[in-house]
């Protein structure tokens, strides 16, 4: 690594840090849950979302970029460079619902020994910031770079990826892109994935009244909530799980079921116990008091609830490039029309298609009565590990943090596959320690470790170096 340029970006990094933080807690305080149903002109995910891209180009223009947006589907700020092709980045400014669990106001950072505290601080504001700190050396340093760095700004990563849709409707592709939103080395592999439902038969007499999961597909729900319409005082206290599940009394003829996991991300369920599955243990003990039906569609979901690898429902497979299957059981609800619907979020390899996941699923819910669709669905996707901007990605990396380390493939979905040539890069670490008062990503009091944000920072500048000077 060049010795002067290595000391210039450590240098520009200890000048600009605080005001980073600064700006990732700017960002952090806006909601910016997607939600189409506020839509208006400029504003396609309402105007929580519309107010944190404000905010996030706002920084991009006072750090000296040149700024626009795709009709508030995905922000951008530009360095002209020597060509007009394109090295970008890509992060996003929404974020999951907070959910239940927090210790503090998830909305309002807080830096607390050596950590940040808040929604998005790690998925995916605290790394958006980031990405526009680094272009900004460039322009720091007045440097014109050999093509034109773009700093893209989605809006609506954690639904469904519509922006990006949208944006490359009307944009041409980047030479080359990487999204912050991921773990270090770097992935150049993702697996595909598909949301999908299995929604019982219609239930007569049933006593579930309510139940709740995760506020969104893809977390594993770390509390879940089932109001029964039977007095508290029929019900036994839990035989397994007992110092994580409570029953007690709403009112006379009705009790709550409360449970108690350890949420986190769909793809990553190593270390996670899904609320939904402890109730339908729970369930499964007083099944005599369930109405027929509802016990009917509990033997459907103690399979879901199995395991996180799809061996119970039948469609668990694995390969080489990919890794194995997962699966996540992580909303549920009584419907308006009384009928239980529980979703699932499955990430899959390349040994499987959709199509048979699907038949195999649906075969599944008729034998209980129920059934399963999919909701929406992507292939599998991958970036050759011998690309030259795949190679200067991983050489920085080894650089910079003295590691040896390979690309790898996982679970969760980025930017990058709706890309031609992407892979993410980002400073997510689901092996890192976190202390005792902070969670994980898509999971209550969501922290990011300070210095692991400061060296991805310098990784990213040195990235971006590189890569300006590959002929793309």
């Amino acid at each position: 690594m060049d010795a002067e340029l290595e000391a210039r970006v450590v240098a520009y990094i200890d000048e600009v840090w605080d005001q980073a933080l600064d700006d990732i807690a700017q960002l952090v305080s806006h909601p910016s849950i997607a939600d189409t149903s506020q839509a208006a002109p400029g504003a396609p995910f309402g105007p929580q979302v519309r107010g944190a891209l404000d905010c996030a180009l706002g920084i991009a223009q006072r750090l000296g970029y040149q700024t626009a947006d795709d009709e508030g589907y995905v922000g951008w700020g530009d360095i002209t460079g020597k060509q007009e092709e394109q090295v970008a980045t890509i992060a996003h400014i929404d974020v999951v619902p907070a959910g239940p669990g927090w210790a503090t106001d998830p909305f309002a950072m807080e830096r607390r020994k050596g950590w940040l505290l808040g929604r998005g601080v790690i998925d995916d504001k605290g790394p958006a910031v980031l990405s526009l700190y680094a272009g900004a050396f460039f322009l720091h340093e007045g440097i014109v770079p050999r093509y034109t760095f773009r700093a893209l700004l989605g809006c609506d990563e954690e639904v469904g990826m519509s922006d990006v849709k949208h944006y490359l409707a009307g944009h041409d592709d980047p030479a080359f892109l990487f999204t912050p939103d991921a773990s270090f080395p770097l992935c150049n592999a993702e697996k595909g994935c598909f949301d999908g439902s299995f929604v019982s038969g219609f239930i007569a007499d049933g006593v579930i009244r309510s139940w709740h999961g995760a506020e969104a597909t893809n977390a594993i729900p770390s509390e879940s909530e089932l109001v029964l319409g039977i007095d508290a005082s029929e019900l036994p206290v839990p035989q397994a799980n007992a110092d994580r599940i409570t029953v007690e009394a709403v009112r006379p003829g009705e009790a709550r079921v409360f449970a108690r996991g350890i949420g986190g991300h769909a793809s990553l369920p190593a270390g996670t116990i899904n609320a939904i599955g402890l109730i339908v243990g729970y369930l499964d003990e007083i099944s005599e008091l369930l109405a027929p039906a509802e016990r009917t569609f509990l033997e459907l979901l103690k399979l879901v609830h199995a395991d996180t690898t799809g061996e119970a429902v039948g469609i668990a497979c694995t390969s080489e490039a990919f890794g194995a299957l997962t699966l996540n059981a992580g909303t549920i609800a009584v419907r308006a029309d009384g009928r239980l619907e529980q979703t699932i979020d499955v990430r899959f390899p390349d040994a499987t298609t959709v199509e048979a996941m699907e038949q195999t699923l649906a075969a599944l819910a008729e034998r209980f009565g129920a059934q399963f669709t999919i909701a929406w669905s992507k292939v599998p996707f991958s970036v050759d590990a011998s690309h030259p901007a795949v190679q200067a990605l991983m050489d920085v990396y080894r650089s910079v943090t003295g590691k040896e380390a390979e690309p790898f493939s996982m679970g969760g979905g980025t930017y990058a596959r709706n890309f031609a040539c992407a892979v993410s890069f980002g400073p997510e670490d689901e092996e890192l320690e976190l202390p005792e008062w902070g969670g994980a990503m898509h999971g209550p009091n969501e922290v990011a470790s300070e210095a692991a944000l400061r060296e991805a920072l310098k990784i990213y500048i040195l990235a971006l170096v590189r890569l300006m000077e590959l002929d793309l």
